[in-house]
């Protein structure tokens, strides 16, 4: 994995014979994802309200469940937003995605797709701030035995290395760019900063005033450390490390998820990662459609990095059982 500048002659896929589907998949669904959208909080708030009226251990543990895996749906939704995928329209997309996306996560759309942006261009390249990230992080070096997996998992559930995950986010929040470092070329201009001040004021202001805003508090941001934290990180570390990286195809891994991994890790589509890495244009309604049709090419489908489910993933990433014992 080196510089893009390095890369071999015939690295990259041609997109010719593709390019008349892609405009016919490039149609964002603004009612659909607005519904999703609001059914996403619709589920959270249900499961936060459920939790506080009954009152029971067992209730809160099972809501947090709940409330990380709409975390995870919300944070799928910013990456599709920062393409200008959730609403068609560039503003509303934006507003919509900042407000009810991205601040709750303490991001910003603006921040995110700036740095993704490159990411994109740059993909496992010391220009890629994720690569760069991904290299100083111990956490995402591969391979690692079952016993070094148990202990990543571990402390991921347990929130023992979300500081990683905090510390490597901070060029996306608002917090950490209020002052505006210019990170990336990027302006974040001022009206864009005081406008998530605005929100924080309103909505943290809200829930401070709340006689229960301890266990909202609570069950808003814990599972962020312990569930959203552990099912984040599969997701992630399953995109692009432990591959080939020979050729744009098996530079970045697709993952054929199973209901169990929809549900936890992968929502929305998010696995078909290579595919989207592509032809970003194509909303996530269409990147399973986009798969089958990408499979149907001979070239493609001989070359291109996919795995079955997200525990294949794992084990792709553990050294084969006999190097395991050796160890």
């Amino acid at each position: 994995m080196t510089d893009i500048k390095e890369r071999a002659p015939g690295y990259r896929y041609s997109r010719r014979g593709t390019l008349p589907l892609i405009r016919e998949l490039s149609v964002v669904d603004n009612r659909r994802n607005a519904l999703l959208l609001a059914l996403q909080w619709i589920i959270m708030v249900g499961a936060i309200t459920i939790a506080i009226r009954v009152d029971h251990f067992a209730v809160y543990i099972l809501a947090g469940l709940v409330v990380g895996t709409r975390i995870q749906c919300l944070a799928v939704m910013m990456h599709d937003a920062c393409h200008g995928l959730l609403f068609s329209n560039r503003r509303v997309n934006d507003l919509i995605a900042d407000l009810f996306v991205a601040y709750p996560l303490v991001l910003s759309i603006d921040l995110y797709r700036v740095a993704h942006m490159v990411h994109h261009r740059h993909t496992n390249t010391m220009q890629d701030y994720d690569y760069r990230v991904q290299r100083k992080d111990p956490d995402q070096h591969f391979p690692k035995s079952g016993r070094g997996m148990i202990r990543l998992f571990f402390r991921s559930l347990f929130g023992l290395n979300y500081y990683r995950v905090a510390r490597a986010a901070r060029v996306w929040s608002p917090i950490a760019n209020f002052h505006n470092p210019g990170r990336f070329g990027f302006d974040y201009r001022l009206g864009l900063r005081l406008r998530y001040v605005a929100w924080a004021v309103v909505v943290y202001g809200l829930i401070l005033w709340s006689p229960w805003r301890w266990q909202i508090l609570g069950l808003y941001m814990i599972p962020q450390f312990i569930w959203a934290n552990l099912f984040n990180r599969i997701r992630a570390m399953a995109e692009h490390v432990g591959v080939p990286d020979a050729l744009e195809l098996n530079g970045t891994r697709t993952v054929i998820p199973t209901l169990l991994d929809r549900l936890l890790i992968a929502p929305f589509n998010v696995s078909y990662h290579l595919e989207h890495h592509l032809f970003p244009s194509v909303p996530w309604t269409n990147l399973r459609r986009l798969h089958v049709h990408m499979m149907a090419d001979p070239d493609y489908a001989a070359h291109a990095h996919i795995t079955q489910g997200y525990w294949g993933v794992v084990k792709e990433l553990m050294p084969p059982p006999a190097e395991q014992k050796a160890a």
